[in-house]
């Protein structure tokens, strides 16, 4: 029932630039796995050495055999086999790290396999702030194996900082899919004006909505029955965040004693930066009842949000990052002033990134559109009882 069962791993031997892993440290085109274990990607030797020591518990050898895999790739097929057959050795892991192997086309005949240098164990690791610079990596890298020990991973990252960044691992055909029906909607005018309410004193019933940067769509039965030609992967997809979600339950109640059971339909956003230049989202808590707006409690307790963005996406260039404030995940500062004085997690809207987070105590910011792109996002909520 793990999100994995869904998103299969056969991918094309020699991938496009925007359709390879992203690196697990900045999420930028990766050109290189782990030789060691080939579950995670880097774009170069700098990312490994920052990542290292995050990446080194989790890290086991493959195998006696090291062979090349293509980033975005899995698996060893003729090419891939073809190629490992005819690269020369690789020199050996030091001192318990791995060298990476190449992650784009094989090396011309006659020359050396391209290596990047062993991280150093003296190098400090990277902030998971990203800021400034460069998006956080990721946390878990969802495969189609190992999905219990993938989910305590999730469950840990939520427990130490109440936020955990993940790579799906969809098909890229699937992603594809995805993108063409969420602009399609966007072009043929589906999507609505979205409103965010506060109270008009703190503690009073008197509510006061205000326009949103972002259009969406909620992914209602009805809606998704009258239009179920226009929105098959999203439906899907929906799906599958909700079983990946509830099937965090188990855990989140035996550690945490966070129970999940029910989850709000999907909500489909697009902050388009061609429609309304610097587009944004300010801090805020989706559940802010422990907040000083003194609002009923919704049971909204964990929040999850699926990337659905074409190609590469600069975050300093176009903007739009997700940006969550480590203030803690055990309770939610009363107001953003508070929460902003922690560090920040930032977070690159990737395609096939999801994030996940709770939704009760965790302040978070769509940083603003800065290019004429549009930024799309399917999200859900987790409730309690």
């Amino acid at each position: 029932f793990w999100l994995e069962t869904l998103f299969k791993h056969a991918r094309p031997p020699d991938l496009p630039i925007d359709m390879r892993d992203p690196c697990f440290i900045c999420g930028q085109p990766g050109h290189a796995n782990c030789s060691r274990c080939h579950s995670v990607t880097y774009c170069g030797p700098e990312c490994q050495r920052a990542g290292w020591r995050r990446h080194k518990p989790s890290c086991s050898p493959k195998g006696a055999e090291v062979t090349m895999k293509p980033s975005g790739s899995s698996g060893t097929g003729p090419v891939q086999a073809a190629r490992a057959s005819a690269a020369p050795p690789r020199p050996p892991a030091s001192n318990g790290r791995p060298v990476l192997s190449a992650g784009s086309a094989p090396p011309p005949r006659g020359s050396s396999c391209p290596v990047f240098l062993p991280p150093s164990s003296e190098a400090p690791s990277r902030s998971l702030s990203g800021t400034p610079g460069r998006p956080a990596g990721f946390d878990v890298m969802l495969t189609g194996q190992r999905s219990v020990e993938n989910a305590q991973r999730v469950v840990d990252c939520l427990k130490e900082r109440g936020v955990c960044i993940v790579k799906a691992g969809a098909d890229p055909t699937f992603q594809k899919a995805l993108m063409i029906e969420s602009k399609l909607l966007w072009e043929t005018g589906d999507y609505g004006e979205a409103k965010k309410g506060q109270p008009m004193v703190p503690g009073s019933d008197q509510i006061r909505y205000d326009a949103r940067d972002d259009k969406v769509v909620w992914l209602t039965n009805d809606w998704t029955q009258k239009n179920q030609q226009k929105c098959k992967a999203l439906k899907v997809l929906d799906g599958q965040l909700g079983e990946f979600g509830l099937g965090l339950n188990k855990l989140l109640e035996d550690q945490l004693g966070l129970s999940l059971s029910r989850r709000t339909c999907g909500m489909l956003a697009c902050y388009a930066g061609d429609a309304v230049p610097g587009a944004r989202y300010d801090f805020h808590v989706d559940n802010p009842y422990q907040t000083s707006m003194d609002v009923p409690d919704d049971k909204r307790r964990l929040s999850l949000v699926y990337y659905i963005n074409e190609g590469n996406w600069d975050v300093e260039k176009d903007g739009g990052a997700l940006q969550v404030c480590l203030a803690g995940p055990r309770k939610a500062p009363r107001t953003a002033s508070e929460a902003l004085q922690a560090e920040k997690l930032t977070v690159a809207p990737v395609c096939d990134t999801m994030a996940v987070f709770f939704s009760h105590t965790m302040y978070h910011a769509v940083l603003p559109v800065l290019s004429n792109r549009r930024r799309f996002a399917l999200s859900t909520w987790f409730q309690c009882p």
